[in-house]
């Protein structure tokens, strides 16, 4: 009879744990269908780290509620996953939120910031041994951004459009990384932007020298938060922590890593007008 209760009662005892595990994992799954995501795609930098940066973002972003950082490497996955949904904000490049912004209804809410400008110039350049258009266009074109972005960049700013969809696009990490492989010989031009080329200036100046603009392209905004028209009102909260995140050490490590010092509000009287697509 002891031994019967004993074993009843161990086993009532397993039986509440395994409900109780049960019911934490049930809460866990249901917060984290509440979570907000922030959904990220850049189709001008290859950023190769995406768990870290997710991490870091993550971290940052729990301090505030129940938010979530979800990076895309690929165009297609991430304009599938956003359809549809109306409790999202997504951090796109300038170049593609003009592309998308009617067909998914977005409103503009923040734009990033570097060097104190919200906007990039977009320029190509070679080296001393390619100086003309037409031999740089032979070669390889070194370039942060995809290629999809990469060619529709090429065809704005050179002449012959049938020369920038056929370029052969050499993907790089960053847009200095572009100017370095024409220094190496990996590649005959590098679609980069002013801010780069002048960055260059401080890091190898020998190789600044060497460089000769070919072509250069019309001032775009760098990254755009936005969100569905029906959301703004309740992104306000995650267009706050952004905008906040330089003043502290963390915000700042994760801004750098998006090659951001900050963001702004966006202004339409003077932002629309560098607005792409």
């Amino acid at each position: 009879m002891i031994k019967t209760f004993a074993f009843f009662f161990r086993f009532k005892t397993v039986i509440g744990l395994l409900m109780l595990i049960s019911g934490s994992f049930y809460i866990t799954e249901s917060e984290a269908a509440d979570k907000i995501p922030i959904c990220f795609y850049s189709s001008e930098t290859n950023i190769n780290n995406f768990k870290s940066l997710k991490m870091e973002f993550d971290a940052y972003l729990s301090k505030f509620g129940s938010y979530e950082f979800q990076p895309f490497d690929n165009r297609e996955n991430f304009e599938k996953h956003i359809r549809d949904q109306k409790k999202i904000v997504i951090l796109v490049s300038g170049w593609h939120y003009g592309k998308i912004r009617n067909q998914y209804s977005l409103k503009p809410l923040l734009v990033g910031i570097l060097n104190g400008k919200n906007f990039q110039k977009r320029i190509l350049l070679s080296g001393e041994k390619t100086a003309d258009m037409d031999a740089a266009m032979k070669g390889s074109i070194a370039s942060s951004g995809n290629a999809e972005y990469t060619k529709s960049i090429l065809r704005e700013i050179i002449a012959k459009k049938d020369a920038a969809d056929s370029a052969r696009i050499l993907t790089v990490p960053k847009d200095v990384d572009a100017l370095m492989s024409v220094g190496f010989d990996m590649a005959k031009a590098a679609l980069t932007t002013e801010a780069a080329f002048n960055t260059l200036k401080t890091l190898d100046p020998i190789l600044h020298k060497k460089l000769k603009i070919l072509a250069e392209g019309k001032e775009s905004l760098l990254p755009i938060l936005a969100s569905p028209q029906e959301f703004v009102q309740e992104a306000e909260k995650i267009m706050n922590i952004l905008k906040n995140m330089p003043k502290d050490s963390a915000g700042m490590n994760i801004i750098k890593m998006l090659d951001l010092d900050g963001f702004k509000p966006f202004d339409p009287s003077s932002d629309d007008s560098k607005l792409e697509g």
